[in-house]
């Protein structure tokens, strides 16, 4: 209640008092006015690459750090004549303010989260105190107006806090006496001249435009910048309205002079889209520039391309909207953004070293990029857009920070458009296993202990909707769960955070639209990550981390160097959503798959046998600047490397990729930076190859393709039935070899140069990948068979047909074969008949007994040499 109060008589006195000191002369600043950073007594000590307008120095102390520290537009001054006298002159100044300018505003604290604006006048602090959020002082529009402000101890500016000037107010009318040590905070911006009894310290990025102007201290920067402000009076400001076609506006064009009141507006005028002038304007394309631009009640502004770049303050009371193109802020002082309208940007570029700060809701749905200066919220709601056509972007390459909270939108587009699971990661930090609740969707933990802790998972009531993945659990968990499984564990609460860089999953549905809201996470993010596996018999399963990609950008996984991932499996794996409890795993390792984790997007790595520990740290660098509107998929550049990639297909339409490749270095065995475990898919179709160690894989691969390669295959499928395996591609390979695939349940080998697709019936389901020693994936030398013409269904003869109790089969010379094998099949897919027969050089001649089959169609499926073909069969 105090509290309040004090509130109620600042802003009181504030309003009452505005001018109160706004005439004072200020403080005579004599030979100090030229100084940037002075101090009277006291070391100037700088370590890194600061950038000084303007002179620097001491009158007594040392001076080092200029290299690195760069000085513009003026000198290091140390010990001479002028600082002789700016030691005068600085102890005039301060004692000037302390006599002269009396306090007329006490004030609790300087600036806050929303901006705290000041009129021109003088205020005080009545201690220490510390300046966070934003601090707006407001000229009125008088460019000679003057702000006094007193701290009666020690200043501290947060960090990323802002001193705003606006309306024409200038730092060299902006006076501040602090009587103690001052800090400026990294990245902080502040304005004005400082009269400081004690030292001045700049931390990392912080920017002063004014001077730092010290009794008796050190002045201490890491990376700072000081500026003396420009006495330059900047230009006049007009502006140009848009007029409408009631005004006499022809079309919705900005760059027609015909459609503004004064011409298209340019750098130094101010726009203004007055409420009734439909139509409103559209910049389609181009570069549309303006000083400041304002958006009335009603009015609009509409974006499909191009930049619009304004040099000052964007308010919009109206609506803003954009399908494509830039808004760049690149003025020279802090740029105010937003109001109390709807503004809704494509991209948002801060081409601006003071920054930009809110002043009412944002939204983006392209790219937002800090580029020179920080973007502050002060307080207000951004939100980076997601929908079936892609997700918003932070690009954080540059300088500048988003400081404050944000909302990060996450629209997760699968093959399946209804309820799955989806696997998530949070690109901000602050947010918690409540903010996966979205419309449609709240997360179901009620019974997550009763789950953690069942001997029968599968059974709890009602069934968790949120997990997250716990490996150690391995070892621990005594339930039902297969050895992976295991590690799936419910969260205890609503309230436990989504700690950055883990993955969560939840079972929800591929039209919600999940949203993070908290602090954006850039900057280096290290996970420390272990394999506790323990003597269990689950141990050679241990170590699966569950993780996720932190950033509010896309991530390029194969710029994550081996550093960055000590102890780790190079491999990655995404789950894709097939059906409410289905779904694939998607490998990436040694450029095979796609190494693009999307906004949001957690995935599977693996702490690598032998480790008992592994370190994961993401970079901005590895981070993708454009947005990735396809979730994991990406143009890669040309591979030269030999590369089977065969395909396990369901007649659905589904798939599952095995990637065999050969490169040197690389062995037979399992190797963890080169190759990809087989995670098997819970939609049950699973195909992997079998490594000379005992793993299956999903990415394999092989030091060379030669004539002794062989690669047992391993099989899964969800039912009975007819499947295909198919070579999706066959890059690079030898020219001297062929890839032959062998079904040792048939008897056939298909050369997959000439017959890329393989189809075989399964009479029993097989879904954990549990059909081994039926298929091998070999390499053979190329005969002349290969660039032969295939022998086609149309050459064969099968008569009579319709058949009753036998038929017989012709077959024409084909060259090189010498073996014919058929195969006579059911509408079940089994195989009821079998024979094999020499193959002359004139072909062959088959003759099959279809006594005791009951009538109906059939397939007869014949291999000679490398093809294979069917023929139907009607049997009477």
């Amino acid at each position: 209640m105090k509290r309040h109060f004090l509130f109620i008589l600042t802003s009181v006195a504030v309003l009452a008092f505005p001018q109160a000191s706004a005439a004072q002369a200020p403080p005579p600043l004599g030979a100090t006015a030229s100084f940037a950073l002075f101090t009277a007594v006291g070391a100037v000590d700088n370590n890194g690459p600061s950038v000084i307008s303007g002179d620097i120095g001491t009158n007594a102390g040392a001076f080092n750090g200029f290299p690195p520290g760069v000085i513009l537009n003026g000198n290091a001054q140390v010990a001479n004549p002028l600082t002789t006298q700016a030691a005068t002159d600085v102890q005039t100044a301060y004692g000037f303010y302390s006599s002269n300018i009396p306090c007329v505003t006490p004030l609790a604290v300087y600036g806050g989260t929303p901006a705290v604006t000041l009129m021109p006048g003088s205020y005080c602090v009545g201690g220490a105190t510390t300046l966070a959020g934003t601090l707006i002082l407001d000229a009125g529009g008088n460019p000679n107006a003057r702000f006094y402000l007193k701290v009666a101890g020690a200043l501290t500016t947060a960090q990323n806090s802002l001193v705003v000037l606006q309306n024409g107010a200038n730092a060299n009318n902006v006076y501040w006496q602090i009587g103690g040590l001052t800090t400026l905070g990294q990245n902080s911006v502040m304005q004005g001249t400082l009269l400081v009894d004690g030292g001045i310290i700049f931390i990392t990025g912080a920017r002063l435009e004014g001077r730092g102007l010290s009794r008796a201290g050190a002045i201490t920067l890491t990376s700072g910048i000081a500026t003396v402000p420009s006495m330059v009076v900047p230009p006049a400001i007009t502006t140009t309205a848009w007029l409408g076609s009631a005004l006499g506006g022809v079309d919705t064009n900005w760059f027609n002079s015909s459609n503004w009141s004064a011409g298209v507006p340019t750098s130094t005028v101010d726009a203004i889209v007055g409420t009734g002038r439909a139509p409103f304007p559209l910049i389609s394309s181009g570069n549309a520039v303006a000083n400041g631009l304002t958006i009335g009640t009603g009015a609009s502004l509409t974006q499909s391309g191009g930049t619009l770049d304004l040099k000052s303050n964007l308010s919009n009371s109206g609506s803003i909207s954009a399908t494509a193109g830039t808004v760049s802020l690149s003025g020279t002082a802090t740029q105010l953004l937003g109001g109390s309208g709807s503004t809704q940007l494509w991209s948002l570029t801060v081409a601006n070293a003071f920054g930009a700060l809110q002043s009412g809701a944002v939204s983006v749905h392209g790219v937002l990029a800090p580029a020179s200066g920080n973007f502050t919220t002060n307080g207000q709601p951004l939100t980076l857009l997601s929908d079936a056509t892609g997700t918003a972007l932070v690009d954080n390459s540059g300088p500048g920070l988003v400081n404050g909270n944000a909302t990060v939108q996450r629209y997760i587009a699968s093959a399946n458009s209804g309820p799955g699971y989806r696997h998530y990661s949070a690109p901000v930090s602050g947010s918690t296993v409540a903010d996966l609740a979205t419309l449609g969707f709240t997360p179901e933990i009620s019974q997550g202990s009763a789950y953690n802790n069942s001997a029968t998972p599968a059974t709890t009531t009602p069934f968790p909707t949120v997990f997250g993945y716990d490996q150690s659990r391995l070892a621990t968990a005594t339930n039902n769960l297969i050895a992976f499984d295991k590690g799936f564990v419910v969260p205890a609460s609503l309230a436990a955070p989504l700690a950055v860089g883990q993955g969560y999953i939840a079972n929800i549905s591929g039209s919600a639209l999940v949203d993070f809201v908290g602090s954006l996470t850039t900057g280096n993010q290290t996970l420390n990550l272990s394999r506790n596996g323990g003597a269990s018999p689950n141990a050679v399963e241990a170590g699966w981390q569950l993780v996720g990609n932190p950033y509010p950008s896309p991530l390029d996984y194969s710029q994550v160097a081996a550093l960055d991932r000590a102890g780790l499996d190079a491999a990655i794996y995404v789950y894709a959503s097939t059906g409410p409890y289905v779904g694939a795993y998607r490998s990436y390792v040694s450029g095979f798959g796609n190494p693009v984790l999307p906004v949001a997007q957690g995935f599977f790595t693996r702490v690598s046998s032998g480790q008992t520990t592994g370190t994961l740290t993401f970079r901005n660098s590895q981070r993708l600047t454009t947005p990735n509107s396809t979730p994991f998929q990406r143009t890669t550049t040309a591979d030269t490397r030999p590369l089977v990639q065969l395909e396990l297909r369901a007649s659905n339409g589904t798939a599952d990729p095995l990637y065999v490749y050969a490169e040197s270095g690389t062995t037979p065995g399992f190797d963890a930076q080169n190759d990809a475990r087989k995670l098997l898919n819970p939609s049950g179709l699973n195909l992997a190859s079998v490594a000379a160690t005992g793993e299956a894989l999903a990415i394999d691969g092989r030091p060379a393709f030669t004539t002794i390669t062989t690669l047992p295959l391993t099989v899964g499928v969800p039912a009975a039935g007819t499947y295909t395996l198919a070579a999706a591609a066959l890059n690079n390979l030898p020219a001297t070899l062929d890839a032959l695939l062998t079904d040792a349940a048939t008897g056939q080998t298909v050369n997959l140069r000439a017959q890329p697709a393989y189809v075989f019936s399964v009479t029993s389901p097989q879904a954990a990948a549990s059909i081994t020693g039926r298929f091998t994936l070999r390499f053979a030398a190329r005969s002349a068979l290969a660039t032969a013409s295939a022998l086609t269904a149309a050459e064969v003869t099968l008569y009579p047909n319709p058949a009753h109790q036998a038929f017989t089969v012709l077959v024409p010379a084909v060259a090189g074969a010498t073996q014919l094998h058929a195969d006579l099949l059911n509408s079940l897919g089994q195989v009821v008949r079998r024979q094999d027969a020499a193959f002359a050089a004139a072909g062959a001649r088959l003759f099959v007994d279809a006594t005791g089959l009951a009538a109906g169609i059939y397939t007869l499926r014949l291999q000679v040499g490398a093809t294979t073909l069917a023929k139907r069969v009607v049997i009477q």
